[in-house]
């Protein structure tokens, strides 16, 4: 039987809206809306079979039930004004959700490492008890993070580190209309989940990593929904705050930055040496150096006007030539369960009751990518074979 709720999965998880899919459709959106409620069955019609088509799933995947939801929407910490969007929320709550089941059928298969990321949460809940949450704080908590994931001063490991720690990061594109450049969440089972946009350079994804981390940290009690705009914004300072501190500890950035930028503060080209060696972006090294008072607020603004100029606010030098690299922790577990023949492709779509596109939607990979993955298995050419004609 047609469950509309998997199509208000499959909508949500593309990021279409009810209109965009009701004109993909030919039909009001109305009759979308009464398909995804049950009000209406469209059974076996031709309708169905171009839902399978448009969304690249079998058939059956309408009569499967939902996914069970492990998202508390209050939990989302988003980036920016996003989090007052009903429909970009609704989004990523179905996308967490297919991601969650498609660890968890991997997880099955394998013996994890231990999870650092509880262990932390620990430590930091402890220093948290009965503090109010200041600067000092922040950042005692941020070099806390820092010791404890073993991240590298130059900060370029650090997407291995929150991946290794038990994080699951993904990437994708985010819903068009969006804003976002990150979110993160803990699950109503006590899994936490970083969503990076795709498109951001290696420095900015730096940043993003560090703000959510410290959303996690900082704020894993916080019902993000319930607060107002004033509020929102004190969290994401915090996280901000966190971030800077994680990433460039106030010791060893006074030193280097006494060493390579030097007296000429206020030029964005003379911190491209400390943009190497600290992998952030121009801009968040100038925030950090005028907060610490290598600045006066006339050479701050002065630095501003050039970084207008010349256009570093879309792309900064160093962001063309540096790789972003993608997540890479959920890709090897699948790699290790497919190469060791635990399951197949065939079978990990068919249990899902998803295509293979689907499956590299959600791990934003290309189709192909599943190409060395066919199975002996499923090999019946040691059982077929041509005659050898001369035998014969």
């Amino acid at each position: 039987m047609f469950k509309g709720e998997k199509l208000q999965e499959l909508r949500l998880l593309y990021g279409m809206s009810r209109a965009e899919l009701a004109e993909k459709l030919d039909v009001t959106e109305q009759a979308v809306w009464q398909f995804e409620t049950n009000k209406v069955n469209p059974k076996l019609s031709p309708t169905v079979l171009t839902l399978a088509k448009l969304f690249k799933v079998n058939i059956k995947f309408f009569e499967a039930n939902p996914l069970v939801s492990h998202v508390n929407r209050g939990s989302i910490a988003f980036r920016n004004g996003d989090l007052a969007s009903k429909k970009t929320i609704q989004m990523q709550e179905i996308y967490v959700n297919a991601a969650h089941a498609l660890i968890e059928d991997l997880e099955s298969y394998l013996t994890s490492a231990p999870k650092t990321i509880y262990s932390l949460v620990e430590v930091v809940e402890e220093k948290l008890q009965g503090k109010k949450l200041d600067k000092r704080l922040i950042s005692e908590i941020a070099l806390l993070a820092r010791k404890h994931l073993d991240i590298s001063i130059h900060n370029d490991d650090l997407l291995y580190r929150i991946e290794m720690s038990g994080i699951n990061v993904l990437s994708r594109f985010m819903p068009e209309g969006s804003s976002a450049d990150a979110y993160s969440l803990w699950t109503n089972d006590n899994v936490p989940y970083l969503v990076l946009a795709i498109g951001k350079s290696y420095a900015r994804r730096n940043f993003d990593l560090a703000h959510e981390l410290g959303h996690l940290l900082l704020h894993r009690a916080v019902d993000f929904e319930l607060l107002d705009i004033n509020e929102h914004d004190l969290k994401e300072q915090e996280a901000n705050e966190f971030a800077s501190s994680l990433l460039l500890p106030e010791n060893e950035f006074k030193k280097t930055f006494e060493k390579l930028v030097g007296t000429k503060v206020s030029q964005p080209d003379r911190y491209i040496p400390l943009k190497q060696y600290f992998n952030v972006s121009i801009q968040a090294l100038e925030y950090k150096a005028f907060k610490l008072g290598y600045l006066t607020p006339a050479q701050n603004s002065y630095f501003y006007r050039q970084i207008h100029k010349k256009n570093y606010k879309i792309f900064e030098p160093l962001d063309r030539e540096t790789p972003v690299y993608k997540p890479g922790k959920i890709l090897s577990m699948l790699d290790v369960v497919l190469s060791n023949n635990l399951t197949d492709v065939q079978s990990l779509t068919y249990s899902m009751r998803i295509s293979k596109e689907m499956l590299a939607e959600i791990l934003n990979v290309e189709v192909a990518f599943f190409d060395k993955y066919k199975s002996s298995l499923n090999d019946y050419s040691q059982i077929i074979k041509l005659v050898d004609q001369r035998e014969a």
